[in-house]
């Protein structure tokens, strides 16, 4: 398959493809940051046809509008694509060998290709995170026979991914997860640290930061039992628990905000003193789009944002994510009177421009 560009210079002009191909996402929903890299790529690949499992809105956006666009499996539930069995099912649906290159932009569900007789097609994968239902979940507290099951299916993840899936290229969108990639499957993974909606997360110097938020994540029940035990307000981007602890404290300066659109993620980072990123659940990008409103971070080594953070103008990476370091921290930043200019200044270069040429440059030095 051949690829070239239409110009060497300017970094927008897309990739002209001599073959069909096809733009891969593992679902459509408006509420999902990975979706400005999926239209930047659609940039990229400009008569690429766009792919989906499902559409879990009723409408699509109108730049989807001009192009064609399949839904391979519309009338699956959210439940059924963190079953590995059905997934692997669902993705045989999928005209992998009608293409001569498939682009997916993906968490991790459409990297299970199974097309062991098709040499022809050339498969990038542009990837965001681990698979969740098999990589987020800890085996130590499984009996015997359930961690055996997700170890088995965690080596059909890497084998599909890399050998008999016939991945040719995969880039990762975030530090720590190509470290860990590239741990898992011994080859180079190159770094494209995904593109953020610049008309949603920017800095408003008008805003008076007034709290701290929290993501979710694996300990979001020991932060909020500590802050519960200061002053300072936290508002938690998760569903309330049942809490013993916070049911008898009743404590005052605790909000849980529940689902929430983007759109309100931003407004309530708008107001934040600092944005307190747990141990990951999921790499969602929401620490980098913090950064891009200039809020700073409290990040827990897993959420990959140390190179943001190593002057420490931006937040900190924390070392132990023990009780008083975060304390330490949370005094830190409890005035507010950090510089979002300067916070947001610090990332400015992470902009489209700056995307397509990571895509390009690693596409291009693999085909």
């Amino acid at each position: 398959m051949a690829l070239y560009f239409t110009s060497a210079i300017h970094p927008q002009v897309a990739f002209v493809i001599s073959g069909r191909t096809l733009i891969l996402q593992d679902w459509y929903a408006e509420n999902d940051l990975i979706n400005a890299s999926l239209f930047a790529l659609m940039e990229l690949f400009g008569n690429a046809d766009i792919g989906f499992l499902k559409n879990f809105e009723s409408t699509l956006p109108s730049v989807l509008s001009n192009r064609k666009v399949e839904f391979y499996a519309a009338r699956t539930n959210r439940k059924q694509l963190d079953d590995f069995d059905a997934l692997l099912s669902l993705q045989a649906q999928i005209p992998w060998a009608e293409y001569d290159l498939v682009v997916i932009n993906t968490r991790g569900y459409l990297k299970h290709l199974r097309r062991e007789h098709n040499t022809r097609t050339h498969i990038i994968v542009y990837q965001h995170d681990l698979l969740a239902p098999l990589w987020q979940v800890s085996t130590e507290e499984m009996n015997a026979a359930g961690a055996a099951a997700i170890m088995r299916a965690q080596e059909i993840d890497l084998e599909y991914a890399t050998i008999a899936g016939g991945v040719n290229l995969t880039i990762a969108a975030n530090h720590m997860l190509k470290n860990r990639i590239a741990a898992l499957t011994r080859t180079e993974i190159p770094l494209a640290y995904p593109l953020i909606d610049g008309n949603i997360f920017f800095p408003d110097e008008e805003a008076t930061p007034e709290y701290f938020v929290a993501t979710d994540a694996t300990d979001l029940p020991a932060l909020v039992h500590l802050m519960s035990c200061v002053s300072d307000k936290l508002v938690v981007f998760a569903e309330p628990e049942n809490d013993k602890f916070l049911r008898e404290l009743k404590p005052d300066n605790i909000f849980y905000t529940g689902k929430l659109s983007l759109t309100d993620k931003a407004y309530y980072l708008a107001g934040a003193k600092a944005l307190i990123c747990g141990e990951t659940r999921a790499c969602n990008h929401l620490p980098l789009a913090a950064l891009k409103m200039g809020v700073p971070l409290i990040a827990h080594p897993t959420q990959g944002m140390g190179e943001f953070l190593s002057d420490g103008e931006a937040g900190v990476e924390l070392e132990t994510a023990a009780s008083d370091e975060i304390l330490f921290h949370v005094r830190r930043f409890r005035s507010g009177h950090h510089s979002r200019e300067k916070i947001a200044a610090s990332v400015a270069w992470l902009n489209k421009e700056y995307f397509l040429r990571r895509m390009r440059k690693a596409i291009e030095k693999e085909t």
